[in-house]
């Protein structure tokens, strides 16, 4: 697994009010150096989310409440926000994302935790009679899909699903689809989640259920943490699928204090892709996040990217509280053959949603692609 803003080195420059912009590069700082893995950060792939030390440190150095991230993806922000007693909103349009950030938010006591792991469990090992058994079950997915996995683990996988489906806690149901979701780029052809391209692993009868049992008692050891980190009393955490885009639909406009987010970078990924595979699985319709995926590398442009963020930016500050803060992590875009600036993008467009950058920091990284280096910015904006 890739590690969140991985290749980033250290900041090489920052600007704007000196208090607000030291905090900013102190947090790509950490970034740079930190470990992204804590609590349940790392419990499901996420590619591209944002490294927790961003996240804690804007938190630690800037006021505001509630704290919304209106794409919350993995959970980064919601999880620093819960430990810091920070009450938090996250929004997104990839249903996956709701998925995994509910569960690893979940502050769960040592009671829950073992009932969950008893289930866990229960469930693995009526996978394994089922492998044993041989016993037919057909998976939900199509004949495409259907190719990314061997016969004997897609077999095998199918029946963890329907063993799952008999669990009637919702609450630890929820939780083992996410389980199950975790594992299956781990037991498929792909490389990775980002890269598609076929790799022959050898995955053995049993593998995938032993692998599902393992991240569930993993799962149950970063719940341990999390609880034990969390301020209380416990702060709320509101979680809502819908398009950033319409933000005041599910933020009351004027409430938002802290605004604290990665938008997509523009070109870069086509993130819809990351997750396809994992949707039928889950029973999750992925349509309106391949209609409304911002940024999207498949069809991106100068102007359409332009487009999408000044109409990020007008919903964002709709929400914005008036003396709130926005905080947004950005990467240069490359679309095409076209580098545009973060930036610079965002002081040429801030203006028309009403706001205007007043700090930013900068940092350099690597060009997977081998061009010429980029640079992640994490930039602050507010109200004139």
């Amino acid at each position: 697994m890739k590690r969140a803003l991985s290749g980033l080195l250290p900041p090489t420059r920052k600007s704007g009010e000196p208090a607000l912009a030291d905090t900013l590069f102190e947090a790509l700082t950490r970034a740079s150096a930190a470990d992204v893995d804590a609590l349940t950060h790392g419990f499901h792939a996420w590619p591209a989310r944002m490294h927790r030390c961003v996240a804690s440190v804007v938190l630690d150095g800037l006021a505001g409440a509630p704290v919304v991230d209106p794409f919350c993806g993995g959970g980064t922000v919601l999880i620093e926000a819960r430990v810091r007693g920070r009450a938090a909103i996250g929004v997104d349009l990839n249903p996956l994302a709701l998925r995994v950030s509910e569960v690893k938010v979940d502050v769960r006591d040592a009671s829950s935790r073992a009932a969950f792991l008893a289930r866990a469990n229960e469930v693995a090992q009526s996978s394994r009679e089922r492998v044993k058994a041989r016993v037919k079950v057909r998976a939900p997915l199509s004949r495409a899909q259907v190719a990314q996995w061997h016969p004997h683990v897609l077999l095998e996988l199918a029946g963890l699903r329907e063993e799952i489906a008999l669990v009637k806690e919702r609450r630890d149901r929820r939780a083992l689809e996410v389980v199950l979701s975790s594992i299956l780029t781990k037991v498929s052809r792909a490389r990775s989640d980002t890269d598609e391209r076929g790799r022959e692993k050898r995955i053995g009868r049993y593998l995938s259920t032993e692998l599902f049992a393992r991240k569930a008692a993993e799962l149950v050891e970063r719940w341990a943490a999390l609880e034990a980190a969390v301020a209380k009393p416990k702060s709320p955490v509101s979680l809502y699928e819908h398009d950033a885009l319409a933000l005041h639909e599910v933020v009351k406009p004027g409430s938002a204090g802290l605004v604290l987010t990665s938008p997509p970078y523009g070109g870069t990924y086509d993130y819809a892709s990351h997750h396809a595979a994992r949707m039928p699985w889950l029973g999750l319709d992925d349509r309106a996040l391949l209609r409304g995926e911002l940024g999207a590398r498949r069809r991106a442009t100068p102007a359409s990217w332009d487009a999408e963020v000044r109409a990020m930016l007008a919903a964002t500050a709709r929400a914005l509280a008036a003396d709130g803060l926005v905080v947004l992590l950005l990467g240069d875009a490359q679309l095409d053959r076209v580098r545009v600036a973060a930036d610079e993008q965002l002081a040429r467009l801030a203006p028309s949603a009403g706001l205007r950058a007043v700090a930013s920091a900068s940092a350099p990284r690597d060009d997977r692609r081998g061009g010429a280096a980029r640079e992640e910015h994490l930039i602050a904006l507010a109200r004139p």
